[in-house]
């Protein structure tokens, strides 16, 4: 059991309480306001004056007059009834059932206080009882101390210590077993004349748990039992009239109370389900029990229940319970909450009609229903690197799971995932950018909506809803308004545009699904995804037909339907062998494109952002390029501020040409050999967020599913890019496409 909720105290828990910061004169009160609070005023007056308490505040004592509580900081403090008053304490502090003392300690001296003012402190040093004497429970003024036998049996003896009249009194406690195992020994007090002990006695190898019930005024064991399924879990109560017990949880969690009348041997067990850490306190003729272990699961034993002896009748009195404490003989007084009243002290005892109620004495402000306590979610979000991934936070007052959902508005796509809390409380899930079918989430606006529900089953689930836009620009091999680049194929006649993300990164989910964008894509020998040529918000593409006539199909920015009907920009363009374009090469942000001609020279073509003359009259920047066959224009992969070029020779060399930002290239910087395995040579730009373009690759034209392989940019001119990926199968129905672009 937990010590901070458990009535019962154990041997080890009585040592740690034992040392102390300091020991108090008297009492010191602290100057607090007063909250009225007689226990004769009903039951809504008494719950609107409830005292206040500090947050993570836990009772540990209780009498008629007032109530003692253990603080996060370690101190402990008692606090009125009649006036909210409370009275500061020490470290070391314990308290009592159903009597207004408690004890503060101080090295072996124990001091015993009267919180009620009806009598003066009296000290006791239990030094005389020898090494290892330890204080367990205070039983009204008298103290209960475990003493080492000193026949070396490793047994022990319980001591009720007092003081009268300026004198010790010290008497043994008599009728307790030789073999009483030591260090499972715990103590409960049940009232100001009774103690119980719960301990075993081994057996063979088990073993056999029991309790002795001690009646104070003559330090003597009055009933003494076997507890049935008893263990370290076991909680024990007791009354005038009767002895109850919680059972140690089975193997499969079920759990029961045994209830026996006080000196008969007869027990009836009352199976109540599936527990981990019972509590039971008998109140007259009502049982009263709760798991105190609310955290993971629903549990109908969550909460306070009482159950009479005498009819079967169950009343549930509050939602969690923490802590159950005998009040009087008809009361109890019991750390919870309730959904309405949140964490408090309750008073329960029967109403009108005989029937248990519940009424907040004191309040810890805090409620027991799941609740958001912070919240961050960023307004926009840019996918284009990983660095932009975004991570909304909710942070909840109780271990939960968020339920998270974002709908994209204009087409209705959607990602869900879940995040858990973590030890602080706070659920945090990434957003890569992907939907739930992994593609690259569109740009535009999106509404979320996180719901979370508490684990326990207690209160309402919580909401909370809002709206972002996701924002990750544009790119020149980007035709779905996502900011990710697209893989364009063409088969047979028809052009295809597939999501690089679900292509490359998620080929294993399945192969993607491709964007028809129409036929009549064979009258091209030339695709370029230079960029936005027309100055549009989207990147367009640039044909060549196989007369030479160069044309603008615009970009949309629609997925289903990327690019608008062409535009003509002129003829001629068969002259050169190949031309290539991707992004700004001279610095003034307008993409443009070279072009290598049958004599070898190298030609640079302005852009100009105008749809109707999108690239200024072309001039030369080169010659003795002939000795090339494959010419790609990269964007920016060696690190300076414009874009640069790949070219592969004859032999299948690759050679690197940094742009130096006026349209011309630095001398070339070879890359590695065998690149003349590749039929196709794609700049398909930053296809996995680190912030630098790639390449695609693939061998035999109609062969993409069995060659297509992926060099990643590094950043650094003198290795612009990291060893192949490796070949993978990532587009459907090989066979029938036979360009990539």
């Amino acid at each position: 059991m937990n010590p901070t909720s458990n009535p019962r105290h154990r041997l080890a828990t009585a040592v740690a309480l034992a040392v102390t910061t300091g020991l108090l004169a008297s009492p010191a009160v602290a100057a607090t306001a007063p909250h009225p609070a007689p226990a004769a005023v009903a039951a809504d007056q008494q719950a609107a004056a409830a005292i206040t308490l500090p947050q993570g505040s836990q009772l540990v004592g209780n009498g008629p007059s007032g109530f003692l509580t253990r603080h996060r900081d370690g101190g402990f403090a008692w606090t009125r009834y009649a006036d909210g008053v409370t009275t500061a304490l020490s470290a070391g502090t314990k308290g009592t059932v159903r009597a207004d003392t408690v004890v503060v300690s101080s090295g072996t001296t124990h001091t015993v206080y009267d919180m009620s003012g009806g009598t003066s402190p009296v000290a006791i040093d239990i030094a005389f009882l020898g090494a290892g004497a330890t204080l367990m429970d205070l039983v009204g003024s008298t103290l209960v101390v475990s003493v080492p036998r000193a026949d070396g049996s490793g047994g022990l003896d319980i001591h009720l210590v007092g003081k009268a009249d300026g004198t010790i009194v010290d008497r043994t406690v008599s009728g307790l077993p030789a073999n009483m195992a030591a260090r499972d020994l715990s103590s409960q007090v049940d009232s100001p004349d009774t103690l119980s002990l719960l301990y075993y006695e081994e057996v063979g190898n088990a073993a056999d748990w029991r309790v002795a019930v001690v009646d104070v005024a003559t330090a003597t064991v009055v009933d003494e039992r076997h507890v049935t399924r008893g263990g370290y879990d076991t909680d024990v109560t007791l009354s005038a009239t009767h002895l109850a017990w919680s059972e140690s949880p089975a193997a499969d969690g079920s759990i029961a109370l045994e209830v026996a009348r006080r000196n008969e041997p007869e027990t009836t067990r009352i199976p109540i389900g599936h527990g981990s850490r019972v509590q039971a306190e008998l109140m007259g003729d009502w049982l009263a029990y709760g798991d105190t272990n609310t955290t993971y699961r629903p549990n109908p034993l969550y909460g306070l229940t009482l159950r009479s002896l005498t009819t079967g009748q169950t009343v549930k009195v509050l939602d969690t319970v923490d802590t159950i404490r005998s009040q009087s003989d008809t009361e109890l007084l019991v750390q919870g909450g309730t959904v309405d009243q949140g964490e408090g002290i309750y008073r329960i005892a029967p109403g009108p009609d005989g029937t248990p109620t519940a009424t907040l004495v004191a309040s810890m402000g805090l409620p027991i229903t799941l609740q958001v306590m912070e919240q961050s979610v960023p307004a926009t979000a840019d996918f284009r690197t990983t660095a932009g991934d975004m991570k909304p936070t909710w942070r909840f007052s109780q271990a939960t799971t968020a339920h998270i959902e974002l709908i994209h508005t204009a087409s209705g796509k959607r990602m869900t995932y879940t995040a858990n809390t973590d030890a602080t409380g706070r659920a945090t899930a990434t957003w890569n950018g992907l939907v739930d079918d992994f593609y690259t989430a569109p740009n535009g606006d999106y509404t979320w909506r996180m719901t979370a529900a508490p684990r326990n089953g207690i209160g309402p689930s919580v909401e909370r809803t809002g709206t972002i836009k996701v924002d990750s620009g544009q790119g020149p091999h980007n035709f779905s308004d996502s900011g990710s680049p697209d893989l364009l194929v063409r088969g047979n006649d028809n052009l295809y545009v597939f999501d690089s993300r679900k292509a490359l990164e998620f080929a294993h989910t399945g192969p993607p699904t491709a964007t028809n964008a129409g036929a009549g894509w064979a009258a091209y020998d030339r695709v370029l995804t230079p960029g936005n040529v027309g100055g549009s918000p989207y990147p367009d593409l640039v044909t060549r037909d196989k007369t030479g006539v160069l044309w603008i199909h615009p970009g949309t920015g629609d997925a289903a339907s990327p690019f608008a009907q062409r535009v003509r920009v002129g003829g001629g363009w068969n002259t050169y062998t190949d031309i290539t374009g991707n992004g700004d090469l001279d610095g003034d942000g307008r993409p443009d494109l070279v072009a290598t001609d049958k004599a070898g020279d190298l030609w640079f073509y302005k852009g100009t952002g105008n749809t109707s003359a999108p690239f200024a009259p072309r001039r030369k920047t080169g010659h003795g390029w002939n000795i090339y066959n494959k010419l790609v224009a990269t964007g920016n992969i060696g690190g300076g501020t414009t874009g640069d070029l790949v070219a592969r020779d004859t032999s299948g060399v690759l050679w690197l040409y940094l742009g130096k930002g006026d349209g011309t290239f630095a001398a070339r910087t070879r890359i590695g050999g065998g690149w003349n395995a590749y039929n196709e040579i794609v700049a398909v730009g930053d296809a996995n967020r680190d912030g630098r373009p790639d390449l695609l690759a693939n061998g035999r034209t109609g062969h993409l599913d069995s060659t297509l392989a992926l060099y990643r940019g590094t950043g650094d001119w003198r290795a612009p890019f990291s060893p192949r990926a490796g070949a993978t199968t990532l587009l459907p129905a090989p066979g029938w496409y036979t360009t990539l672009f």
